[in-house]
């Protein structure tokens, strides 16, 4: 992955969270199992083995190993009605 962009909104969205959290950090990783896997994003204090580091607005994004390695791009927008976005594409995606 070459690649992480975060919208303004969702910038403050987690900054809030972080501080609220008392964490350092967002991560964002797979959960389920099977078919059903899905794509989470929360507050963390500290990173875990593997992850990959990604300073972005300020605010520092741990992502799965398993993640950068399937994905170009990263791209986490703020919906009012959904929340955090998050979005994978191809690097050229947000160029």
């Amino acid at each position: 992955m070459n690649n992480l962009f975060i919208d303004d909104r969702a910038i403050e969205f987690m900054k809030k969270a972080i501080e609220t959290e008392k964490a350092s950090a967002m991560r964002i990783f797979t959960s389920g199992g099977g078919c059903c896997k899905q794509f989470e994003i929360i507050p963390v204090k500290k990173a875990l083995k593997g992850d990959v580091v990604f300073i972005e607005g300020g605010i520092t994004v741990y992502i799965e190993k398993a993640i950068t390695d399937n994905t170009g791009s990263v791209g986490i927008n703020f919906n009012e009605k959904k929340g955090l976005l998050i979005e994978f594409g191809p690097a050229e995606k947000y160029k």
